[in-house]
Parts: structure tokens; sequence; C-alpha cells
């Protein structure tokens, strides 16, 4: 389940469909509550001197509740206070800068949803235990997935 603050009708259909494909990419069974927020660039940048210590404007900052190992999970793999009171397993929260998706779509020279998705399957990815910062096979093995997922929602480049 996805709860969303500041998107538009268009982002929050696209955004449900890029978590469906997300979890349907391992087969994974919907157990999870995550939370995805559109801010300003003063509000990520903010948020990513405060948590990262990086002094500067970016597109998406990913924040995991959980460290995830292998997917697919179930609930039995959790403990109950890793879970909201209705039993979903709190994967974690996104925020995402619009102003950027829209910046990079054009230098990119693709649809601003198309970012939109990119940089929501790459931060879901990130939330989902994957970390591209960790090396090469990672990195790669993390953008190959996106690009899959990105394949699976019809949205191409």
């Amino acid at each position: 389940m996805i709860e969303l603050c500041g998107a538009s009708k268009q982002e929050s259909k696209l955004i449900k469909k890029v978590y469906k494909a997300t979890l349907s990419h391992f087969k994974q069974k919907d157990i999870f509550k995550a939370e995805i927020c559109f801010v300003s660039e003063t509000e990520v940048q903010e948020l990513n001197l405060e948590k990262r210590g990086i002094d500067k404007v970016t597109d998406v900052l990913s924040f995991p509740f959980l460290q995830i190992e292998k997917l697919p999970v179930s609930r039995a793999d959790f403990f109950a206070s890793d879970c909201d009171k209705c039993g979903r397993v709190l994967l974690g929260s996104l925020a995402i800068c619009r102003e950027r998706a829209i910046e990079q779509s054009k230098d990119y020279g693709h649809s601003v949803e198309r970012e939109i998705s990119f940089l929501t399957a790459h931060g879901l990815l990130h939330l989902l235990g994957f970390d591209h910062e960790e090396g090469k096979a990672q990195e790669s093995e993390m953008f190959e997935i996106q690009e899959s997922i990105l394949k699976n929602c019809k949205m191409f480049r």
C-alpha cells in the first residue's frame, strides 16, 4: 500500500502502477506500507543536508525503515514492531522533487511521467534493500531491474 502526499491524480495513478510492477517483478505480495511525498527543491535540499550531509538539491531521497536481504518476504519475516496497526510492514518513505523530475525529463528527452516512474522505481528499490553505491555489480543489477519495471509499465525513453 502506498500513502501519497502532494501528488496529482495522474501522478498517484502512475506511482501505484510502478509500485505494483515493482512488487510483481519480485513475485512479492503487497504486505507493505510506504509513503511517497512530492517535495519542493528547498525541502529536498534541507532533507538531503539533514539526513546525508549533502547541501544540494536532488531528485529523490529514500528513507528505508527496514533492512531487507532478499525478496520475496512475508509478514512472518518481521517483528510486530515493524508493522502498522493493520499488520502492514512499514517499508519506508520517499521524497520526490517534482521540479527536478521536470528538469531531468527535458535533459534526458523523455516525458515527465517516465522520469517520475523512474524516480519511483529507483526509490522503491532502495526501500527494498538495493543500493547502487555498494559497487558496480549492485549498480548494474539495480539499473537492470529498474529498466525491467519501467518496460512493464510501458515507460520508454
